[in-house]
């Protein structure tokens, strides 16, 4: 087998592939022979027709097949034979058969760029020392208290803490945003900020009985375009004004949470979670900046076919939350995103190569126990999760990336946060 690699612009290569005479023949007699056993043609028995005669009628569907397994067998060997870094599927064009019988095509292929070295000298990631101060823990307290809290229904006018019910009726959609008339039974939190701004700013000071017209703006901009510039009008019916009732922080309400025994027990695992997030936060924030800044040190270039397939499954997930958005214009937005996601990715395995990082069995072991642990299952049956999941392959994936960045923190200078 022959093959001549032609070195296009940029990362693209064409590779010139010839199969001898000999090779073809014999693909094509193999082939013509199954097809003989095979077939049944008027006059003869089973696999007796005359070889000519199957030729004839079978020749076409042969040749297409045998140029199919030739393509098939010979394209991964060229690949190998002359180590290309394959990063794209082939486009095969331009088949043909030689006078003398030999058969020859072009695959058109992107490859990964070749790397001399990854540069990561002089990286510097943020690092700060930690401190939960009291504020922060109270506030926790209180979400705590929260998710804990009782209702009672009061009589008074509703204050901004209340949750008020109400039944919602339409009375005006200058879109038609809405298909629904109304909403009967609604449990308003005033004291949530994702509520509706107009409820939370107009239903304190109403009381059951009360009626009271709302008018809902929607920006231009709006996430939900079937819902942006629409004003819709609510006829708000209140029913009832409930208040919360928080339950006293003490050694009774840690029992509650099943968390402690104690208050102060539970004030104390409140501060080293606190703690904990905080730390993950940092570590998360050191790990974009450290990609950040390997990306900028080896500005290779990322073969397009890979960043096409990155914004393809990219503009599928946004169309689910977004139908309307212009596949152009989501294509362009996240196009510097996807160039470095794709650079990252390939200089991460070269750094890994290049570093000879490997993801060993006790690593796995470690995040196996780790997980079983959280899921409160046996070793076993984690292992066996995650067999019939399919993603051992994404966890050994995902666990290589972690070692590499691991490796990149170990050099990177660490510098206190501004």
């Amino acid at each position: 087998m022959k093959v001549d690699v032609k070195h296009n612009d940029g990362l693209s290569r064409e590779l010139n592939i010839e199969i001898p005479a000999d090779t073809v023949k014999a693909e094509m007699d193999k082939k013509f022979a199954e097809v003989r056993q095979t077939v049944t043609l008027k006059g003869f028995r089973k696999g007796k027709a005359p070889l000519n005669m199957v030729k004839s009628i079978y020749g076409d569907e042969v040749k297409a097949d045998v140029i199919d397994q030739l393509i098939k067998d010979s394209y991964p060997q060229a690949v190998r034979d002359n180590t290309i870094k394959v990063a794209s599927k082939p486009t095969v064009t331009a088949l043909d058969f030689t006078d003398e019988g030999a058969f020859t095509y072009t695959a058109s292929v992107e490859v990964f760029p070749d790397i001399e070295k990854i540069d990561y000298s002089d990286l510097e990631v943020p690092t700060t020392e930690f401190e939960v101060t009291d504020d922060e823990l109270e506030k926790v307290s209180e979400h705590y208290r929260m998710q804990f809290a009782e209702f009672q229904e009061v009589s008074r006018e509703a204050t901004e803490n209340d949750v008020v019910i109400a039944d919602l009726e339409k009375i005006a959609d200058t879109k038609n945003a809405l298909p629904v008339a109304g909403f009967p039974d609604s449990k308003i939190d005033l004291s949530n900020p994702t509520t509706v701004r107009e409820f939370r700013e107009q239903l304190p000071g109403t009381k059951a009985g009360d009626e009271k017209e709302i008018e809902v703006v929607y920006a231009d901009d709006y996430s939900d375009e079937s819902f942006a510039g629409a004003h819709i009008t609510y006829l708000c019916k209140i029913k009832s004004v409930t208040e919360r009732v928080l339950p006293e922080f003490d050694d009774a309400f840690a029992k509650r949470t099943s968390k402690a025994e104690t208050a102060l027990e539970l004030k104390l695992q409140m501060r080293e979670d606190m703690k904990r997030q905080k730390e993950e936060t940092l570590k998360k924030e050191q790990r974009r900046e450290i990609i950040r800044q390997i990306c900028e040190k080896n500005e290779i270039p990322v073969p397009d076919g890979l960043l096409e397939e990155y914004l393809d499954s990219m503009v599928k997930d946004l169309k689910k939350s977004y139908p309307d958005a212009e596949e152009k214009e989501l294509r362009e937005k996240y196009r510097p995103v996807g160039v470095n996601s794709m650079r990252w990715d390939i200089l991460w395995h070269e750094l890994a190569e290049q570093e000879s990082i490997e993801v060993l069995p006790a690593d796995t072991e470690k995040w196996m126990e780790g997980f079983a642990a959280s899921s409160n299952l046996t070793l076993e049956q984690a292992k066996m999760t995650l067999s019939r999941s399919g993603r051992a392959n994404q966890l050994r994936e995902s666990l290589h990336e972690e070692k590499v960045l691991d490796f990149l923190m170990e050099k990177a200078k660490k510098v206190s946060a501004k």
